[in-house]
């Protein structure tokens, strides 16, 4: 058996008596001695200790130490407000009475505590500064005092609500608990006398609680807001004052100025100085600020304070009030001269309809509805387009809220006021509130009768130029889809929707495949029926099915369903089923864009992955006719063939090939960005840029031998490229390099569109991040020689094309700027030292100042020597004379992309010691450009495209011109040599003259 366990005898604890206090100063002396000595100023709230909570409440209600305790604690506290400084013995007396408050078992005798509660009530101020934890107990048995009905409880209030309201307006979020408190204690406001002086300290604190966003967010708060502008004359003045001014400073606060709204109509219900003329004038002044403010949304927050009372309308003479606000100031106010106060007026109307007067009957009410919807009908023909939105949006919420009570033939004539003529509206915003108002008139079930009949007059809408008009009308076809009652193809036809499908901005296609996937995929029919309506689409409109499918994902259908749907596409295409050409390109074209959603779905691809096996890509390429299906099909390669890039790279290299050296690289131009990724995806890159550079070196060989000039760099072969792979040449035919060297022998369309192909293709590369630095890697340099030489003869030659095509002078530009940025990115170098720039621009200027001095080489003589063979065999090149229009439009254009690339050059640095020798190209080129259109408008000559082009040419001529007139005189000095203001003042000049030449 364990031995007895000992009992541990602890210290009984200081003041820990068997017996009660014998008296209540001993009570109070242990309740000094049981409180901490640094409470009242350390402690956040001042508690009670467990024992002495347990001795008081233990005692018996007839006990002497009760019955005599608060004479005690009148005489302790007494004596504190005598000494005039917070001590524990206050606390004390404090915690003792709130105990006696709180008992659990015996009722306050209120006769007895009155005195102590009201010593200590007296002190509460002083106690707020000096001891805060004893001013929060002595609040709170205030409350206590408050919430029994204490006979004298009014004593107590005077500072207890300033103390609350101070406390609840600096305590920031925990705020909430203390606007209970003090909601609690509403019925002690009106007790004050707020005509005293003494208060004015009180009424400044109450008027600070309206600016309070923690009173304007809680209920209490707001219901306290009302009720104080109910307790005086004053306070109500000034409280409306304050909204009136926070109003007209607040503007986008919304929330704040409901909650405004909200405690000016509770006052105003409650019957207090706010329903009487004090409110009346408040209110008629927000009615006037609501039509005359400057500023629309101090306007549009006036609305919101006027709103509490409309929507308020049951509420009894409440109807009679806005009425006798509203009336005499919306009807005069809609029909002034400002549109500003007639659009506001306008709000206010739509806000407050039907303005009637509760107190008469309805045969004098139905003219001033007649009244109300004449103006409306006005204001629909108003010179303001914002007016004229806000009024059709505002006749289809009346007629939507009161369609019962308005008469039928109203409603028709409105109804097709509105789809008749505002949906034809010039403005976009007219348009789009037409069809928005509509929308939202479909919410009433009895409209719809009418709405069958108007709404296929809206149909063009669909097709409107703004996209905003275009995403509402299929908004309504959607609103309609959802009716039974109605059918939205009988609004817009199918052809129409899916023209819209395949043509237009992604969201209105968008949601037009939300408006088709329940006929067209619905997730509700077997897949297999699914499938079969989806290929349906496909057949009937390629280009549109092709657009719904790269939307049906997003718009909820399963990625199974349409995994199953690619596999019957590509089976079809490949099938020999007879399809249309265009048909199989839809297959393929929605195929790719299907794959290209789900290419973040793992578990999905495992499947196409398979689907795609077995050289399937190399049939689909072959079967893919335009080139939208062959650059889908390429583009979807690093999805379906991850493994096997190169699974078409011949095709690739086919089609950058054939490009390059014929007419068609603009009919192929996304097939060939896509065949351009997917070669360097396949790390094939560098067979790719050599044919590039061997077609532009062959040319450029040809025009060098042809003009005279220094031949480009001979390309060298790339070790990478396969063998038994040869790349395609383009050799000068031999009747090119002997014989007769004319330039016009030489340079047809197709030798022209090989060199644009090609630059094309190069441009391109050069702006794609990740081919740009291999090329520049190895292949720049013959690129950039082969560039230089086709410049060349562009520039000297230019007044002999009658169509010149820019894109090899833009490759040489870029691929120049590209080159000096990577050798200041890897030389660490200045930019100023860059000489490739320097270079290039030297040649550029030296090429202009041949053709600009009649210098040119002697392709010019042989040019004129064969002016009529030229003209019979290539009628692409002319005299002089002949084409001279063409010649002046060439001209400009190169001056204009030269121009740009001094500017952004220049601008980045890269240009410092030719800023003289730029200048001065601007200054001749501005000059040649005025002569020019000078002489071809006396002479009448320009037509209309051929003037369009001239103007927006010489427009940006312009704005780079002084554009780098601004840089060299910002980058110049005094001390610059040469110095570049003699010639900056010559292009100003010339810049002036330019200006009346125009």
């Amino acid at each position: 058996m364990p031995p007895a366990r000992r009992r541990r005898r602890t210290a009984p604890a200081a003041g820990d008596d068997e017996s009660a206090p014998s008296s209540s100063a001993d009570l109070l002396a242990l309740a000094i001695t049981l409180l901490p000595a640094t409470a009242s100023a350390a402690a956040a709230s001042l508690k009670t200790p467990p024992h002495l909570k347990h001795t008081v409440h233990s005692l018996p209600d007839s006990h002497p130490v009760l019955l005599s305790l608060p004479q005690t604690l009148a005489l302790a506290i007494s004596h504190e407000s005598d000494s005039g400084s917070a001590s524990p013995r206050a606390a004390a007396a404090a915690v003792l009475l709130h105990l006696l408050l709180t008992h659990p078992s015996h009722p306050p005798r209120w006769d007895d505590l009155l005195r102590p509660l009201a010593l200590l009530h007296d002190r509460l101020t002083v106690l707020a500064t000096d001891d805060p934890p004893l001013a929060a107990l002595a609040a709170s048995c205030f409350e206590l005092a408050w919430r029994a009905a204490a006979p004298g409880r009014d004593a107590l209030v005077a500072q207890t609500l300033p103390y609350l309201f101070s406390h609840a307006l600096t305590s920031g979020s925990n705020a909430r608990p203390l606007l209970r408190r003090l909601f609690a204690l509403r019925e002690a406001l009106p007790l004050l006398d707020y005509t005293d002086e003494s208060i004015s300290d009180f009424k400044m604190l109450l008027l600070r609680c309206f600016v309070s966003p923690h009173f304007l967010k809680a209920e209490e708060g707001r219901k306290l807001l009302a009720l104080v502008l109910g307790v005086s004359e004053g306070l109500a003045r000034e409280g409306l004052e304050l909204i009136r001014a926070q109003v007209g400073m607040m503007r986008g606060r919304r929330a704040a100025v409901v909650a405004y709204g909200e405690v000016v109509f509770r006052a105003w219900k409650d019957g207090g100085w706010v329903r009487g003329e004090i409110g009346e004038q408040f209110l008629q002044g927000m009615v006037e600020t609501a039509v005359h403010a400057a500023n629309k949304e101090v306007a549009k927050a006036t609305r919101r304070i006027l709103w509490a009372f409309v929507e308020q309308k049951a509420v009894a003479g409440v109807e009679k009030l806005v009425f006798r606000l509203c009336e005499p100031v919306v009807f005069r106010s809609l029909q002034v001269a400002n549109s500003n106060v007639r659009l506001d007026a306008l709000h206010l109307l739509l806000d407050v309809f039907p303005l009637e007067d509760p107190d008469v009957t309805k045969d004098v009410n139905d003219p001033l509805l007649e009244k109300q919807f004449f103006l409306l009908d006005k204001l629909l023909m108003d010179d303001c387009p914002e007016i004229r939105a806000v009024t059709v949006e505002g006749l289809c919420r009346i007629l939507n809220q009161f369609w019962e009570v308005i008469p039928s033939p109203t409603i028709s004539k409105k109804l097709s006021k509105i789809v008749d003529d505002m949906s034809k509206d010039s403005c976009n915003d007219v348009r789009l509130s037409t069809l928005n108002g509509l929308i939202y008139l479909l919410d009433n079930p009895q409209s719809h009768d009418i709405l069958k009949v108007l709404l296929p007059r809206l149909s063009d809408m669909v097709s409107d130029p703004a996209l905003s008009v275009r995403v509402a009308a299929v908004d309504l076809l959607l609103a309609i889809r959802d009716l039974r009652s109605f059918q939205y193809n009988k609004v817009v036809g199918l052809d129409t929707l899916l023209s819209s499908l395949a043509d237009d901005h992604p969201r209105v296609a968008q949601k037009i495949t939300k408006l088709l996937i329940p006929s067209y995929f619905p997730s509700k029919l077997s897949l297999k029926e699914a499938c079969a309506r989806c290929i349906a689409l496909i057949k009937r409109s390629p280009a549109a099915g092709a657009r719904f499918c790269e939307f049906t994902l997003s718009e909820g259908s399963s990625s199974r369903s349409l995994v199953e749907f690619i596999k019957l596409a590509v089976t079809l295409a490949l099938s020999p089923s007879g399809l249309k050409s265009e048909q199989t390109d839809g297959l393929i074209i929605a195929s790719a864009k299907l794959i290209k959603s789900l290419s973040d779905e793992g578990s999905s691809l495992v499947g196409l992955r398979e689907c795609f096996a077995n050289a399937k890509l190399k049939l689909l390429f072959k079967t893919a006719v335009s080139d939208n299906a062959q650059a889908a099909l390429l583009s979807m390669v690093p999805v379906v063939s991850p493994d096997d890039l190169r699974v078409l790279h011949a095709e690739c290299m086919d089609t950058v090939i054939n490009a390059a050296v014929s007419s068609k690289q603009e009919e192929c131009q996304e097939a060939l960005l896509a065949a351009h990724k997917l070669v360097h995806l396949s790390g094939c890159s560098d067979e790719m840029f050599e044919a590039l550079t061997n077609i532009l070196q062959s040319k450029a060989s040809c025009f060098s031998e042809i003009y005279g000039l220094e031949p480009p760099l001979c390309p060298v072969a790339s070790s990478k490229r396969k063998k038994g792979k040869s790349l395609k040449k383009t050799p000068a035919r031999s009747d090119d390099v002997a014989g007769n060297k004319s330039s016009t022998s030489i340079l047809n369309n197709e030798e022209l569109a090989a060199v644009g192909g090609a630059s094309w293709q190069i441009n391109e590369i050069l702006k794609a991040e990740e081919m740009r630095a291999a090329f520049l890697q190895s292949y720049a340099e013959i690129a950039y020689s082969s560039l230089k030489v086709i410049s060349q003869v562009y520039i000297e030659q230019c007044l002999h094309f009658e169509s010149l095509d820019l894109t090899p002078v833009l490759a040489y530009l870029s691929l120049a700027t590209h080159s000096a940025l990577q050798d200041v990115d890897q030389t660490d170098i200045g930019c100023s030292e860059s000489t490739t720039i320097n270079q290039s621009l030297d040649h550029l200027l030296k090429c202009y100042d041949k053709f600009a001095n009649g210098s040119s080489t002697s392709s010019a003589t042989a040019l004129n020597k064969n002016e009529k063979s030229a003209q019979h065999e290539h009628p692409q090149h002319g005299t002089l004379g002949e084409n001279s229009v063409k010649g002046t439009i060439n001209v400009i254009m190169l001056g204009t992309s030269i121009l740009k690339f001094i500017v952004d050059t220049t601008t980045i640095k890269l240009v410092h010691d030719s800023k003289v020798r730029c200048v001065r190209f601007a200054s001749s080129y501005t000059k040649y450009a005025v002569s020019a259109m000078k002489g071809h408008h006396e002479s009448s000559s320009f037509n209309g495209d051929d003037l369009k082009d001239i103007l927006i040419l010489t427009r940006s001529s312009f704005t780079y011109a002084a554009k780098l007139l601004h840089l060299v005189l910002a980058g110049s000095t005094e001390s610059s040599s040469p110095s570049p203001l003699e010639e900056a003042f010559l292009l100003a000049n010339n810049l002036l003259d330019l200006v009346p030449a125009v």
